[in-house]
């Protein structure tokens, strides 16, 4: 058997924490790991405009536990670093000046508030409050984010998850279109700036807990987010990946007892019907095919104190259930059900210092999930081709932080990421598997497998300042340490009888036959970071950093049973350094004050980011890949549709085996080079805009690729046909042959040696153009507004659910019919368009309505052609050639506030999808009888109804 992962948790951690807090001594940072906290400081001057010295600065919040207090220094500035996201009130005081109150500051996830006070001799004005005049831009902070507090996420309508946050934020476009809830508990992808969105940073509670390299890997519970910060460019050295970094923070006790409970429901009958008979003609089953059949959420959370401003307890529970019919699964609704359970603990301890517990543990369960092997945007007609999913995601958190001094704040914080996720098929009797790849209808049994990560984790910091040395200094250097475990098993019921049937428009083709077993795969990450926010002068504030990532996958012992390929086991040794890497990636930020007066910034960063590697190179240089299987052409002999014992013929492909897979020795990590540009205005109080330009660059793109194939071989011209889009040479819609090639004959049926290699000169290039707005609450009215474009010069496999070559980058001439540049890569373009605003309107009605733009995904015509290699997707028409419909979703929701002394209650009723729209987001773009049959149509109007109880 393959060797167990996981082990104990606690000890691991245990370990892992003590690495973390051996990093401090040499270790500085101006924010806390991952950004949990955010930041004020200042300048406290006469009205000479003089520093004062030894004034006392105090600072208070419901999110903290009492008050925090300061004195100015020498050069009269005050600094509260590490502070709680919340809305402060600032008190500044000194003998013989008037006493100055600032209300109303708000100070969100990784963002530094600078309130600079004037202060004006006793007797002049006895106290002054400033009320409401909180900055809306960080004059400090090169970074592009977008936050949002619990108020503004409990008014906006959505699915109440993750994605439906990022489908509003600046920049972010998604591969998923939600109305309503309609895609609520399923991931959607989802990227900002390129068109990879390989390589995100997820976090929950500053632990780091993304899928592989860019998936959210628990499903947070909604009603617990206390803020949440999207970062889509411009990290800093304590980010080491160029995507979309993601920090949600869970809600903490308080001072007072309070709580809530949250309720909103749906059905079919509050549902109108949006799809049109010509999309009926192109394969949709009915006009129900979109439309939800159930939908509510339940959600209870209560906090308080054991003793105050001392213990802190907080707890939250969630039932949330969906059933959506599917275009790609014309049988039953497709059901998805969540239920999470959040809880922390929070602890003040003499001499500054805090510890924090966080707990939090989700169950996902869907009994008809609708993966498919090979067919793209596969068409399940019975529930036998499903699978049942039942899923338990958790994390666990430990914490310290401590206030040094005015000028120092450290914190280290470990826990553990994971889950265990099985797959099985839901009817195991409903035959063999068959999928064609030319019209993507499936059928038969699915895979039964099984699923494990762990991810122990270390995270620690401590953070110094520094006047007065050539400047102020916030210096930042901090470490994190990652020991990911990924454990995979394929059971001998996968797919009924280990076998997957291909048919090209209903002709057999190929056969993949599998053989079971288990793999494990490894990845230790060691992190070191160095940062300094060092403000230059009045005006220039430079943000210099440095990251260190040293990666190490490595393969521990394993075992393939015997089986359908080895009449015995066959045992792999232990691998301790299958790759390693040892990288540094420098930072520059810059911002400079145009104005003079910090409300208009022109802002420059550059970063090198280097990829997280995760498991996937560990996995994919592993000769006991998962899972072993041979392709070979297959011809049914018996017309039964499906694949004997006996049928095969030509081995096309192989995975798995002793000598099946190498490494390139030359192999080198992917990185992500960004520059950008912004200009940043606060146009009146409480209001900023910002327009920008970021250009990034992706280099030494990874790849498998077969090394007994090489270009070279392919070198036997060979005419491709086009049969149109009906899939039928020799009618009407044919359009002109392309030039292709063959495999040189004598490497036909020798078995694979995959190598894990680059192609350094397959570049991906991507321009984007970015405007936003943004409007704090002021005056009975708040927005949030942005628009984004994106030039693309992109590599990959498959778009808009379309495979268009085998893989990401061109290995044969093939790969390189119908791109846009000599290296293979596919230009096009991409753009999205946000709106957000609240209102509160006359007789206490509060009315929040969003508006969500994204363009189609470009796409071509793709014809499956069978070389004498195998099958392949050939594009036919340039990927420009067409565009998918361009998508506009307006929704609204209208809430009413009844109060009873401390205690809420509100109604609320949604509206998504006011317009009704209809868009086709996906569509078989492949010739045959299923071309531009939808598979994924925008569902129509749903109204929600809702209501809240907060005490």
């Amino acid at each position: 058997m393959t060797a167990a992962v996981g082990g104990s948790a606690m000890k691991n951690v245990i370990g892992l924490l003590i690495c973390a807090s051996l990093m401090l001594p040499g270790a500085t940072t101006g924010q806390t790991v991952g950004a949990t906290t955010g930041a004020i400081n200042g300048k406290v001057v006469d009205s000479t405009n003089a520093v004062l010295p030894g004034v006392t600065v105090t600072i208070s919040a419901p999110q903290m536990q009492g008050t925090q207090a300061a004195v100015t220094n020498e050069e009269g500035n005050y600094r509260f670093p590490g502070i709680p996201p919340g809305t402060y009130q600032i008190i500044y005081e000194l003998p013989g000046f008037s006493t100055v109150v600032r209300e109303q500051i708000r100070v969100t996830l990784g963002f530094t508030a600078t309130i600079n006070v004037t202060l004006q001799i006793s007797g002049l004005q006895e106290n002054v409050t400033v009320s409401g005049a909180s900055p809306v831009v960080d004059v400090s902070s090169t970074k592009t984010t977008t936050n949002y507090d619990f108020k503004e996420l409990a008014a906006i309508p959505s699915a109440r998850d993750m994605w439906a946050i990022l489908a509003e934020s600046p920049a972010i476009t998604m591969s998923r279109i939600d109305v309503g809830g309609s895609a609520a508990g399923t991931q959607s992808g989802y990227r900002s700036y390129d068109a990879q969105g390989g390589q995100n940073r997820v976090m929950i509670d500053g632990l780091v807990t993304t899928e592989g390299t860019a998936a959210i890997g628990v499903y947070v519970d909604y009603g617990s987010v206390e803020e949440v910060t999207a970062g889509m460019a411009g990290h800093g050295a304590d980010m080491g990946q160029p995507g979309v970094q993601t920090q949600m923070m869970i809600k903490s006790g308080g001072d007072e007892f309070h709580g809530s409970f949250y309720g909103d429901y749906q059905n079919s009958s509050l549902q109108g019907t949006n799809v049109t008979n010509e999309q009926v003609q192109r394969g949709i089953r009915d006009k129900d095919v979109n439309r939800m059949t159930e939908y509510y959420d339940f959600n209870a959370d209560a906090g308080g104190y054991l003793r105050k401003n001392k213990i802190w307890w907080y707890g939250s529970f969630r039932e949330f259930n969906t059933e959506v019919n599917e275009p790609r699964f014309p049988v039953k609704p497709h059901k998805t059900a969540l239920r999470h359970f959040s809880g922390k603990a929070t602890f003040s301890l003499p001499g500054n210092n805090k510890l924090i517990s966080t707990i939090v543990r989700t169950l996902k369960v869907q009994p008809t999930r609708l993966d498919t092997w090979r067919a793209s945007s596969g068409i399940n007609l019975t529930e036998g081709s499903t699978q049942s999913q039942r899923h338990w995601a958790w994390v666990y958190k430990a914490e310290w932080t401590k206030v040094l001094s005015d000028a120092a704040f450290a914190e280290v914080r470990g826990g553990q990421f994971g889950y265990d996720w099985p797959l099985v098929p839901n009817e195991l009797a409903s035959g063999p598997r068959v999928e064609d790849i030319g019209n993507s209808l499936v059928s038969g049994p699915n895979r039964d497998w099984m699923q494990t990560r762990h991810r122990n984790q270390a995270l620690g910091s401590l953070s110094y300042f520094k006047d007065g040395f050539l400047g102020d200094h916030n210096l930042k250097f901090g470490g994190e340490v990652f020991h990911e475990t990924l454990h995979e098993i394929w059971r001998p019921t996968a797919f009924g009888n280990l076998s997957i049937s291909y048919l090209r428009n209903g002709t057999p083709v190929e056969v993949d036959l599998f053989d079971p077993g288990e793999i494990d795969a490894r990845l230790w990450t060691y992190s070191f970071y160095a940062n300094d926010i060092w403000r230059v002068n009045s005006r220039l504030t430079l943000t210099p950093g440095l990251r260190f990532d040293r990666f190490r996958n490595s393969l521990p012992e394993q075992e393939h049973p015997a089986g359908r390929f080895s009449a015995t086991p066959t045992t792999f040794p232990e691998v301790s350094e299958l790759v390693s890497w040892n990288l540094f990636g420098p930072r520059l930020g810059a911002t400079y004050d145009l104005s003079g007066n910090g409300r208009m910034l022109l802002k420059f960063n550059y970063g090198q980011y280097w990829w997280n590697p995760s498991n996937d190179i560990s996995n994919n240089a592993n000769p006991n890949r998962s899972p072993w299987y041979r392709r070979y052409a297959w011809t049914d002999l018996n017309r039964n549709g499906s694949w004997n014992e006996g049928e095969q013929g030509t081995l096309l492909f192989s995975q798995g085996g002793a000598a099946s897979t190498v490494v390139d020795p030359d192999l080198e990590n992917t990185y992500t080079r960004e520059v950008s540009g912004w200009i940043e205005r606060e146009v009146a109080a409480n209001f900023g805009v910002r327009t920008g330009f970021v250009m990034r660059q992706i280099r030494n793109q990874r790849t498998t690729s077969n090394a007994n194939q090489p270009v070279d071989a392919f070198n036997v011209p060979v005419q491709i046909p086009d049969p149109g889009p009906d899939g039928v040479r020799g009618t009407g819609d044919d359009g002109p042959a392309l030039s292709g090639f063959n495999l040189n004959p004598a490497l036909i049926g020798v078995p694979t040696l995959s190598v894990v290699g680059n192609q350094k000169d397959a570049h991906g290039d991507y321009y984007t153009w970015e405007m936003s707005a943004n409007r704090r609450m002021a005056g009975r009215w708040s927005m949030r507004a942005s628009f984004t474009h994106t030039w693309n010069w992109d590599h990959a496999s498959s778009y808009a659910g379309n495979s268009i070559r085998q893989y990401s980058l061109p290995f044969t001439p093939n790969d390189l019919i119908n791109t846009d540049r000599d290296d293979g890569a596919y230009a096009f373009t991409n753009w999205t368009g946000k709106l957000m605003a609240t209102v509160e309107a006359p007789y206490g009605i509060k009315l929040t309505p969003m508006m969500r733009h994204q363009s189609g995904d470009q796409i071509g015509r793709i014809v499956q052609f069978g070389f004498n290699y195998g099958s392949r997707a050939v594009l036919v028409e340039p990927l420009n050639s067409n565009r998918l419909d361009n998508t506009t979703i307006w929704d609204i929701r209208a809430e009413k506030v009844f109060r009873f002394g401390p205690r809420t209650f509100s109604g609320f009723l949604d509206m998504y999808n006011i317009t009704n729209s209809n868009s086709e987001f996906r569509q078989i773009w492949s010739s045959g009888s299923s071309f531009l049959r939808p598979t994924t149509i925008i569902p129509p109007r749903v109204v929600r109804v809702g209501a809240k109880v907060e005490w």
